[in-house]
C-alpha cells in the first residue's frame, strides 16, 4: 500500500503537465495562459501598470512544413519556442496556443517603451535562421499587442484585440508589431 503513494503523486504530476503545457514545446498552454493572464490582470490593478498581451503568428511556417514535412516544422517549432521563450523578461509568459501561434504575456511594464524592447527581441528571435540537418530555414513573426487598461480590462477582449492587431500587421507586410487601436477594427 505504501508503494501506490509515489506512483499516484508522479501521476498527479503528469496529469497536470498534460492539463497545463503544450506537449510539443513545453510551454504553457490556452488553460495555463489563462490562468498567468488572470493573475497579471490582477497584479496590474494592485501596483497601478501596464500588462501587455502579445499575440504572435510565425510567417513562412507553412512553407516549413510542404518544403521539409511536420518533423521540420515540429523542430523548427520547438528551436523557436526555446529561443522566444528567453527573449522575455523574468515573470512573463509565453504559451502556444495551436499550430504556429503563441500568445506572450508581459507584466510589470512601466511604459509602452519597456514593452517595446521586448518585442523587437522576440521579432528577432523568430527571424533568426533555423538550422535544421542540412537545410536552413528562415521564418518570421508578426506580432499584435493588446495593452491593459488601454485597451481593456478583460482577458478575453484583451486576446481578442492582439488577435485583431496580429492581422494588421500581416497585411502590413509582417516581420513586425501592432498595437491594437480602436480606429483599424
Amino acid at each position: 500500500m505504501l508503494h501506490s503513494a509515489p506512483a499516484t503523486a508522479d501521476h498527479q504530476k503528469q496529469l497536470e503537465t498534460i492539463a497545463h503545457y503544450d506537449p510539443l514545446t513545453r510551454l504553457p498552454n490556452r488553460v495555463l495562459l489563462g490562468e498567468r493572464l488572470k493573475h497579471g490582470l490582477l497584479q496590474a490593478v494592485r501596483r497601478d501598470n501596464l500588462v501587455a498581451v502579445v499575440y504572435l503568428d510565425l510567417d513562412g511556417f507553412k512553407t516549413v512544413n510542404d518544403t521539409g514535412g511536420h518533423e521540420a516544422g515540429d523542430q523548427l517549432l520547438v528551436e523557436l519556442a526555446g529561443r522566444m521563450k528567453h527573449a522575455l523578461r523574468d515573470g512573463d509568459t509565453l504559451a502556444r496556443i495551436g499550430g504556429d501561434e503563441f500568445v506572450a504575456i508581459l507584466v510589470d511594464l512601466e511604459s509602452v517603451e519597456a514593452c517595446e524592447t521586448v518585442l523587437q527581441r522576440l521579432l528577432q528571435a523568430a527571424a533568426e535562421p533555423v538550422q535544421l540537418g542540412a537545410q536552413r530555414y528562415h521564418v518570421s513573426a508578426s506580432i499584435g499587442v493588446a495593452l491593459y487598461p488601454h485597451n481593456g480590462t478583460d482577458a478575453d477582449l484583451l486576446l481578442r484585440c492582439a488577435d485583431h492587431a496580429m492581422y494588421q500587421a500581416k497585411k502590413a507586410g509582417k516581420n513586425r508589431f501592432q498595437f491594437f487601436s480602436q480606429r483599424e477594427s
